[in-house]
């Protein structure tokens, strides 16, 4: 190999040499220069919504100088969750401080909806600052030390709404206990005429205090009032047809076409006052019985009222919001209720033909309440017969 080409070569690798040196070197030095990362270091303010907090972030003037970094554009982000359009409504570079209005809006109500539920006063939460659809700032504010605390009942509404349903439910109680608010005339016929707990008034009342308590709370907690849907309009509106229909029914039944003069006044049952006990023990006996003994046509329709209402409430509790049944689940509750009322058209069928006794016997023994004798009608006065002229 000449001389000349020889020494080429070494300079060559010599040039190679001194670049791969200098290769990681020029890595480095952009990881140098790069500005300290910022950091949520104190929160000021309830972290509640619609409250108004202020975040002081270490750092933030320097982070705000980089390109495409603006602190106007910075969100919460609680456990996480980016609070979108919750945009700062003061930024101070000076003292490194955003101020945050924790406004619920449509486009982080379902972030607020996870965060808020399940119901509780308050709760430990992880808080901090970032851009959207980015990570967010470290912070100070984590689980597993200096947690930030979150209010997702204030206690103060839930102290005024507790006393507007109380007032609601003390009323009603005071009602139903001492007058026909959820009674029914029995079935007439050679038994007493007496007032006995009306099934679907019950079921009508219950659907109103559940629909009632969870509309105050899903508004107490997220401020929103559209909470009505159409599936609990429609589950109110079975309850009340269910209600009408059987009035309708009972008021037919007392006051059959053709008669001539009024059904006798019900009476309230004679005898020393009931027990606590016992109301309870008639309540649920009248809840699953009618005339001719304990009915399917009320324990079905009692149960599928009782496990709608216990997905409710659950519903309620978990999400915070209304659930909305499916039709198939409308369908089912409204053939359990229209069961429930067409049984009493059969009943009054059996009325028409049979008017001296029209539920076909008695009550059953097993219906009656040794503690209350009811008061019977007088008997009807015997006509006698008119003699041919």
């Amino acid at each position: 190999m000449a001389p000349r080409t020889r020494l080429a070569s070494w300079w060559c690798l010599l040039l190679w040499v001194l670049c791969v040196a200098a290769l990681p070197r020029a890595q480095a030095q952009p990881v140098a220069n790069e500005p300290p990362a910022p950091r949520v270091v104190e929160l000021r303010g309830q972290l509640e919504p619609y409250k108004i907090v202020e975040v002081q972030v270490r750092e933030l003037s320097t982070w705000g100088l980089a390109p495409g970094h603006t602190p106007w554009r910075l969100v919460p982000y609680i456990d996480g969750r980016a609070l979108n359009g919750v945009y700062p409504v003061a930024v101070n570079l000076r003292n490194a401080t955003l101020q945050f209005h924790l406004r619920i809006t449509p486009d982080n109500r379902t972030a607020w909806t996870h965060l808020l539920s399940p119901l509780v006063f308050q709760r430990p939460v992880r808080f901090s600052v970032g851009l959207e659809l980015q990570d967010p700032f470290e912070t100070d504010f984590v689980l597993e030390g200096k947690p930030a605390t979150l209010t997702v009942i204030n206690p103060r509404w839930v102290a005024l709404a507790a006393v507007v349903v109380a007032v609601f439910a003390a009323a009603f109680c005071a009602l139903a206990a001492r007058t026909s608010l959820l009674m029914e005339r029995s079935e007439p016929g050679q038994g007493p005429v007496v007032l006995r707990f009306s099934l679907a008034k019950v079921q009508l009342a219950l659907w109103f205090f559940v629909v009632f308590g969870a509309f105050l709370v899903i508004w107490l907690v997220t401020g929103n009032f559209n909470t009505i849907n159409s599936s609990i309009l429609a589950t109110l509106g079975i309850s009340a047809g269910t209600a009408l229909g059987d009035a309708y029914l009972k008021g037919a039944r007392s006051h059959p076409p053709g008669a001539g003069s009024a059904a006798p006044a019900p009476r309230a049952p004679d005898g020393p006052p009931l027990t606590a006990r016992q109301r309870a023990t008639r309540f649920v006996r009248e809840m699953v019985s009618d005339s001719e003994g304990y009915s399917i046509y009320r324990f079905q329709m009692l149960a599928w009222t009782a496990a709608l209402v216990v997905v409710f409430l659950a519903d309620v509790y978990d999400d915070l919001v209304m659930p909305s049944f499916g039709p198939e689940l409308l369908y089912l509750l409204g053939l359990s209720s229209g069961t429930y009322v067409a049984h009493g058209v059969s009943d009054n069928v059996r009325a028409r033909a049979d008017p001296i006794n029209p539920a076909g016997s008695a009550p059953p023994p097993a219906l009656a309440t040794p503690s209350t004798p009811s008061a019977t009608l007088p008997p009807t006065p015997s006509v006698p017969p008119r003699s041919a002229p």
